[in-house]
């Protein structure tokens, strides 16, 4: 093997570049341009060229012009007689020629392989310029949208911080609702009930139809920590009378509120939460459709005093606590005899409520305390009363009550009992004293679930309700003084069934049938009651 073929081709290839490059620099100025010139003519006769890149081509050109100029030089050099340095001459010939000879041969198979090779597909080069312009054309899009949502942030965060600074941008007259300082403003919401239906009594006057009641109550809202609560009453007739509150909310935190005037007597659960027409689920705006309990046993009265109400939860437990306490005025009988009223007039509870009238020093002092278990549903409360002087005329006679309520509501059920008792000293008119004590229970459903919708519409009632009288002779008394037979004073028991239709939650159709029973004293006292009732 000879010693050139062992030497790399990257060195080979330098070599003969420096060889190239020596024989360049002894040929005349003219010698490349003329070999440039001649290599086009070569390169259209050499087969293997054809196809190859024309770089190539013009590479090989001049690797076959200077092959044949180094052999001419070699054929002079020999002719001549040979001495030492055109020896060395020749031998340095030689081997450029053979590396010439070799660069030669490689590139043509260089050329050979890209012949064989497919030239690149048009298609194929304009989908990747097609591909190219997509992308940089989406980059552009997605450097503008990233700009754009730089600025949007930068707007919101200075919006944000111009409410946090300056508020809401309101109307000038809503935007004083909220200036720390208040305002003058005395915002009014009217609220009320109305009530019209038709009542039958066994045995006793014709039915007919009767107007219950149109009661508007006002709500002035001050500020936030005063409220005026009021509500007037106006009859069939057209007069105006004082409804069944007129008072003064002081808000001092949210467990305490204290409220001055006229206001419903928290006792029980009735009086105070459901003595209103479209809340209560039967019939209540006729005489004798309210509960017995509330008839002649516990006063469903208003007072007229100082009364403090509040509720809290009991720690972190999921039970709520709810208190009244109050002084008021309190119940009251003027005999139509100065100091000799009757047993009608002791025994008719109803016509002792007017709290306006002051009959003595003596005042009520009660209160109320509820525990509530929202999440159940449950609720239980306790009231109590001690009432002074209660018959004017200067006489040391009382009247003080208990009450306790127990109430459920919760999905489609409402349920609820209360039991009342009352004494009475009455010793000094009639010789002895009166017990009141009576209870009701009620059960309520309504399908709200219901897939029909005027099933859902519709409540289904049932209430129970046991009165007895201890210190009053049933036969002694004038019954043509009480408003209705159901307003007697006397021991009985009583059945109502109603059903209710309810146009909206506020807005409702009720029927009801009554089954009284008075045992030993029968009164024939059953009842139909229709109302509608409206709470706008």
């Amino acid at each position: 093997m000879r010693l050139l073929d062992c030497i790399p081709l990257g060195a080979v290839l330098l070599f003969a570049g420096l060889s190239v490059g020596e024989v360049y620099s002894q040929a005349p100025v003219g010698y490349p341009a003329a070999a440039q010139d001649s290599r086009p003519t070569q390169t259209a006769s050499n087969d293997s060229t054809q196809g190859a890149p024309a770089s190539t081509v013009q590479r090989f050109a001049a690797l076959q012009q200077d092959a044949k100029e180094l052999r001419k030089e070699q054929v002079t050099a020999q002719t001549t007689t040979p001495q030492d340095q055109q020896k060395k001459q020749l031998d340095l010939l030689q081997k450029q020629i053979e590396t010439q000879q070799k660069m030669i041969d490689l590139l043509t198979e260089q050329m050979k392989k890209q012949q064989s090779a497919p030239p690149p597909s048009t298609a194929a080069t304009e989908k990747l310029q097609m591909d190219s312009a997509i992308l940089e054309s989406r980059s552009l899009q997605a450097a503008r949208r990233d700009q754009d949502i730089g600025q949007a942030i930068d707007t919101l965060n200075e919006h944000a911080d111009a409410m946090e600074r300056n508020g809401p941008q309101l109307p000038s007259m809503l935007k004083e609702l909220f200036l720390p300082s208040g305002n003058n403003e005395t915002p009014l919401s009217i609220y009320g009930a109305l009530s019209v239906g038709y009542q039958k009594i066994q045995n006793a006057t014709p039915g007919g139809f009767y107007f219950g009641e149109f009661t508007p109550d006002f709500l002035l809202k001050l500020n936030d920590w005063i409220l005026l609560e009021a509500e007037i009453g106006i009859g069939s007739d057209g007069s105006v009378s004082a409804g069944s509150f007129a008072q003064a909310d002081f808000f001092v935190n949210d467990w305490l509120t204290i409220i001055a005037g006229r206001f419903v007597a928290p006792i029980g659960w009735y009086n105070e939460r459901l003595n209103n027409p479209w809340v209560n689920k039967l019939p209540t705006d006729a005489a004798g459709t309210a509960p017995l309990l509330w008839l002649q046993v516990l006063p469903a009265m208003s007072m007229l005093g100082v009364q403090a109400q509040g509720s809290f939860y009991l720690g972190c437990s999921p039970l709520k606590l709810e208190y009244n306490a109050y002084i008021s005025n309190g119940l009251n009988l003027t005999p139509a005899t100065p100091g000799m009223p009757t047993i009608d007039e002791l025994a008719n509870l109803e016509n002792m409520t007017d709290t306006f009238s002051i009959i003595s020093n003596d005042k009520a002092i009660g209160g109320r305390l509820g525990l509530w278990w929202p999440e159940k549903g449950l609720e239980a409360g306790f009231s109590a009363m001690t009432n002074g002087d209660y018959v004017a005329g200067g006489s040391e006679d009382s009247i003080n009550l208990i009450a306790v309520d127990l109430n459920y509501h919760k999905g489609n059920w409402d349920a609820r009992a209360e039991y009342g008792m009352v004494w009475q000293h009455a010793e000094d008119f009639i010789g002895e004293n009166i017990r009141r004590q009576g209870f009701y229970t009620q059960v309520a459903y309504r399908p709200y679930d219901s897939i029909n919708k005027y099933l859902q519409k519709l409540e289904y009632v049932y209430r129970y309700s046991y009165v007895d009288f201890r210190g009053i002779d049933p036969t002694t008394l004038n019954l043509s003084t009480y408003a209705s037979p159901i307003d007697v004073p006397v021991r009985r028991q009583q059945n109502e069934f109603g059903i209710n239709y309810w146009f909206y939650p506020r807005l409702a159709m009720k029927l009801a049938y009554q089954i009284n029973d008075e045992p030993g004293f029968h009164l024939h006292d059953n009842q139909f009651i229709a109302e509608l009732d409206w709470g706008w």
